[in-house]
C-alpha cells in the first residue's frame, strides 16, 4: 500500500537524520529521490511515495576545530611512528583532500607538480586540477621511494579505517602539544580558513575545495570563531 512505503521513506529520511549532520543527510535523500522518480516513470509505482516529501539538513550544533599555522608547523616538526598516516595527514593539510579522497589516490592521479582530483566541474565538464604545495610534493616524492616495485595505478597510500586514522591523529596531536579535539575532516577546514586569512577570494578557495560555488565556503568551511579565543 502507498501509505506503508510512504512512511518507510519518511522513517529512511528520519534515519539519515539521525546518522548524518549538515548537508549529507538531504543530499542522500535528493539522491532516494530521484530513483524512486526513475521507478514511477518506468511504472513500478502509480504515485510516486517521495514526491511530497522533502529533504531536509541537519545541522550540527558542535563546531569544528581548526588548525592554525603554527600548529601546522608543530605537526611538521613533530614526527611520528606511523608515516603512513602522518604523511597522508600532511599531504591532507595542503591540498585539502577528504580521507576518502586520499586513500583513492594513485600515482596516476599525479602529473609532475599537479593534481587530477575527481571531483568533475560543473561547468567545463572537467576534473579539478590542483598545482601542489611544495610539502605536498615532498610527501609525494618521499613515498615514491618506499616503492619497491612501482606500479602506477597503485595508492600512494596504504591507511588503515577512518577511526583507525582519526586515533592515530589524537595521540600525534597530544605528542606535538595540540590541545584540540582535530579529526581527519578538520583538515579541509584548516586548509579554507588559513587561505581566506591570507585574503584569497571565496570563488579560488572554493576551487581549490572542489567546490563549484562559494556556498559551503562561506557557510561550512570559514572561521567560526576567533583565532586567540581559548
Amino acid at each position: 500500500p502507498v501509505g506503508i512505503t510512504e512512511n518507510l521513506c519518511f522513517r529512511f529520511r528520519q534515519y539519515l537524520l539521525d546518522h548524518f549532520t549538515g548537508d549529507t543527510p538531504m543530499n542522500y535523500f535528493a539522491r532516494f529521490k530521484k530513483v524512486l522518480k526513475a521507478a514511477t516513470k518506468e511504472g513500478y509505482f502509480r504515485v510516486n511515495p517521495v514526491e511530497d516529501i522533502k529533504g531536509k539538513a541537519n545541522a550540527s550544533k558542535a563546531l569544528k576545530e581548526n588548525l592554525e599555522i603554527e600548529e601546522y608547523m608543530a605537526l611538521l616538526n613533530t614526527p611520528y611512528r606511523n608515516e603512513e598516516v602522518q604523511d597522508a595527514a600532511i599531504f591532507c593539510l595542503y591540498t585539502a583532500l577528504r580521507y576518502c579522497d586520499v586513500r583513492a589516490l594513485a600515482w596516476t592521479d599525479i602529473k609532475g607538480n599537479q593534481l587530477t582530483t575527481r571531483v568533475i566541474q560543473r561547468k567545463t565538464g572537467k576534473p579539478v586540477v590542483l598545482t601542489l604545495h611544495p610539502i605536498a610534493q615532498g610527501i609525494l616524492r618521499k613515498r615514491r621511494l618506499f616503492c619497491i616495485d612501482f606500479d602506477p595505478t597503485d595508492h600512494v597510500f596504504h591507511l588503515p579505517t577512518n577511526e583507525g586514522c582519526n586515533k592515530i591523529l589524537r595521540q600525534w596531536m597530544k605528542l606535538a602539544g595540540i590541545q584540540k579535539k582535530i579529526t581527519w575532516s578538520c583538515f579541509r577546514l584548516s586548509f579554507s580558513i588559513l587561505l581566506q586569512d591570507r585574503n584569497i577570494d571565496d570563488a579560488t578557495v572554493a576551487y581549490l575545495l572542489g567546490h563549484t560555488s562559494t556556498k559551503y565556503v562561506n557557510i561550512t568551511y570559514k572561521r567560526h570563531r576567533p583565532k586567540d579565543q581559548t
